[in-house]
This record gives C-alpha cells, sequence and structure tokens, in this order.
C-alpha cells in the first residue's frame, strides 16, 4: 500500500511543479482553460459520486455521508475569507479572468479586481495549500480503504488518484501566474510551488499518522469519514469551477459540456471495472 501511495504522490508532486512551470514557459489562453478545468472538475464529481461516497458508506454507514456536508462546508469558508479557488490564464493578452462585467438577473456586479476581489498570491497558496493538505488526505483513505477491502488497489483509489492529477497543476499554475505578476523572481515563485506540490504526500502522511495507533474498527470508521468529507472538498471544488461557466462562457457551451462529460464518465467507466470484477 505505501509503495503504491508513495508513486501516486511522486506522480502528483511531478504534474505540479510542470503546472508551475507553465506560466513561465507556455501561454494557456482563457478557453483553453476552461475546457481543462471542465475535465477537471468533472473527474472530481465523478470520483466524489462513484468512488468515495460509495466506499465510505462502506466503510462506516449512510450516516457517514453526513460528513460530506462539513468537507463541503468547511472548503467554503476556507475560500470565503482566505481565498476563493480562482484559476489564472497565462495570456498577458487575455482579460476575462479580471474584467468582467455581467447583470445576474436584473442586478449589476463586477467580477474581477475593481470589485475588491483581487488575489494576492500569499492568500492563494494558503487556501489552495490548506486544500491540497485536504486532497492529500482524501488519496490516503481512499487507498487505505482498498487495501482493507481487497487488499489491494482498487477503483476507488484510483479514481481519487486521477481526479487529484489532473486538478492539481491548474491550482499550481494558479499561484506561480499570481506571483509573477505580482513581480515575485522566478526563483521564489519556484520555491513557493515545491512547497505547494509537497502538500498532498504531507496530507498522505498526516492520515496515516492520525490512524497508526487506532483498533482496526476505529481505522475502518476515521477512514470512512475522511473519504466523505474529502467528497464534500471535492465537489466544493468542482462546483466552484463549474458554476460560473453558467453565466460567464456560454459562448464556449458545447466544448465546455463535453470536456466535463468526458471526465465525468471517465470516472464512471473506472467504477464500471470495479463492479465487472466483483461480479466474476
Amino acid at each position: 500500500m505505501l509503495v503504491i501511495l508513495s508513486l501516486f504522490c511522486t506522480l502528483i508532486v511531478a504534474v505540479s511543479l510542470l503546472g508551475g512551470v507553465t506560466p513561465l514557459a507556455l501561454v494557456l489562453n482563457h478557453t483553453r482553460l476552461q475546457i481543462y478545468l471542465s475535465f477537471s472538475a468533472g473527474t472530481m464529481l465523478g470520483a466524489a459520486f462513484f468512488h468515495m461516497l460509495p466506499e465510505a458508506v462502506r466503510m462506516g454507514s449512510p450516516g457517514t455521508v453526513r460528513w460530506s456536508a462539513v468537507g463541503l462546508l468547511s472548503l467554503f469558508f476556507l475560500e470565503r475569507f482566505f481565498s476563493f479557488h480562482h484559476h489564472e490564464s497565462t495570456d498577458p493578452k487575455s482579460t476575462d479572468d479580471h474584467d468582467h462585467d455581467h447583470d445576474h438577473v436584473g442586478h449589476g456586479h463586477e467580477h474581477g479586481e475593481t470589485a475588491g476581489r483581487a488575489l494576492s498570491w500569499g492568500t492563494a497558496a494558503f487556501g489552495l495549500g490548506i486544500h491540497s493538505l485536504v486532497g492529500g488526505v482524501a488519496l490516503a483513505s481512499a487507498v487505505a480503504a482498498d487495501f482493507a477491502d481487497r487488499k489491494a488497489l482498487g477503483a476507488t483509489g484510483l479514481g481519487v488518484f486521477l481526479a487529484t492529477l489532473l486538478h492539481k497543476p491548474a491550482d499550481a499554475m494558479t499561484i506561480v501566474a499570481l506571483m509573477l505578476r505580482s513581480g515575485v523572481s522566478s526563483r521564489l515563485a519556484h520555491l513557493v510551488n515545491l512547497g505547494f506540490a509537497l502538500m498532498i504526500p504531507l496530507g498522505a502522511a498526516l492520515f496515516f499518522v492520525g490512524v497508526g495507533n487506532l483498533s482496526p474498527h476505529s481505522t475502518s470508521a476515521l477512514t470512512a469519514v475522511a473519504l466523505s468529507f474529502s467528497a464534500g472538498t471535492f465537489l466544493c471544488i468542482a462546483l466552484s469551477d463549474l458554476l460560473p461557466e453558467l453565466q460567464f462562457h456560454s459562448h464556449d457551451r458545447f466544448k465546455l459540456s463535453v470536456a466535463l462529460l468526458a471526465g465525468f464518465f471517465l470516472m464512471v467507466g473506472t467504477s464500471a471495472i470495479e463492479f465487472v470484477e466483483s461480479a466474476l
């Protein structure tokens, strides 16, 4: 189990570091970023509904699902008071990320720096770092649930790993892009990105420290709670990426919808593989 989890953490750290390099090396315009985020959000929705919540109920009880509400609200208030979930285009000519002036059902609202919601890279790094720490707990609890059930990696651990792997680069890209826009040196940006990348393995380590001295029954119960709580955070992250599309991205609705469904059905497919294996 620890070998597989270490491999997963290593791959996630690698893609996070690559995501942080993107603002320094490539231009990712707004439309491409939104397509990627839609696909990533689809995987997180699918992982929550088809892997994490069913496994939490199996290891705990139907009441364990209530912890997903705690996870969703915890991340919501974290983002409300420290850093809202936001992703930066790396195209310097793009203004879509900062200057939205839209009318919401008859009420005018400005979105972006003019509305006082400008992100500093410090608050962004703190907020995204905390939810990455929770992501490490999610990954560790998912892998632990698989090994508790079948003594091998299953669809739950694989699904959470894929969802985390696909979403992590966008968060790293946001932090580095904000740092560069603030005039921070590329060297410091790389160091901060490295620390951010290590939040996933740190979260995984904290999970195992927490369950290390517990009885098998208590370990199973805590793993179920961690899975349900983490599913709530996945839902919060996915919806924070998806819901703005309803208002601001009607011009790309077909492409974004296809990307969302592609990510969602990727998770459906991995859960189907496990269902077939259990039936044989």
